[in-house]
């Protein structure tokens, strides 16, 4: 016996009107008191919440603070800028200054030339346990973490990659079996070959 495409669609019709004219209660609130009502009328509603905060008078005056803050800052580097222009004591303490910490940084990148240094055969993980006891290394809870972004239970977050600063980071393992033309080569005896070769 089959059903028609009318009866099918009545039947469908029927079946979705009667869901939504029933309530549902398993999956809504009961409110417990009055007091409870008058809360949950005045919940956050997210994104709409935060652009009413962005855009309200409190919203304004935050963002006309913040645009008045940094033109500022950028005021007083122009002027720094322009003194040093104008002072050449000045300029040399700003170049020297500049030279002190560009060695600064080509000093910290060369600390870790071990990372790379595989060749000889030696294990990164020896001097990376070496410079971690003078304390040249500092990872994990020894780094400085910004206690603004802390949430949650964490710390914070710090300033640099932490993986960046483990010993393997510039090695890695390549499987030898990954080797698509050997395996393709492999099919055709090449294995056999450096085999006897070897005897």
């Amino acid at each position: 016996m089959t059903m028609s495409c009318n009866s099918i669609l009545l039947s469908t019709v029927l079946v979705l009107a009667s869901m939504s004219a029933c309530r549902v209660d398993s999956f809504s609130v009961s409110p417990l008191s009055t007091t409870t009502r008058s809360v949950d009328s005045c919940l956050s509603m997210g994104i709409f919440d935060d652009l009413q905060l962005i855009f309200s008078d409190e919203g304004k005056k935050n963002r006309a603070a913040f645009a008045e803050k940094e033109r500022q800052d950028q005021e007083e580097a122009q002027r720094q800028i322009v003194e040093r222009r104008r002072n050449p004591e000045k300029m040399q303490e700003y170049e020297a200054e500049t030279i002190r910490k560009r060695k600064q940084l080509t000093e910290e990148r060369e600390l870790w030339d071990f990372q790379g240094n595989v060749v000889d055969g030696s294990d990164p993980m020896d001097e990376w346990n070496r410079l971690r006891d003078e304390g040249k290394i500092k990872i994990g809870s020894d780094l400085e973490r910004d206690a603004s972004t802390s949430r949650l239970g964490s710390e914070g977050l710090v300033e640099v990659r932490t993986d960046e600063r483990m010993p393997y980071i510039d090695q890695g393992y390549v499987d030898e079996d990954s080797d698509l033309m050997g395996n393709f080569m492999n099919i055709f005896g090449g294995k056999k070959k450096d085999k006897d070769s070897e005897e």
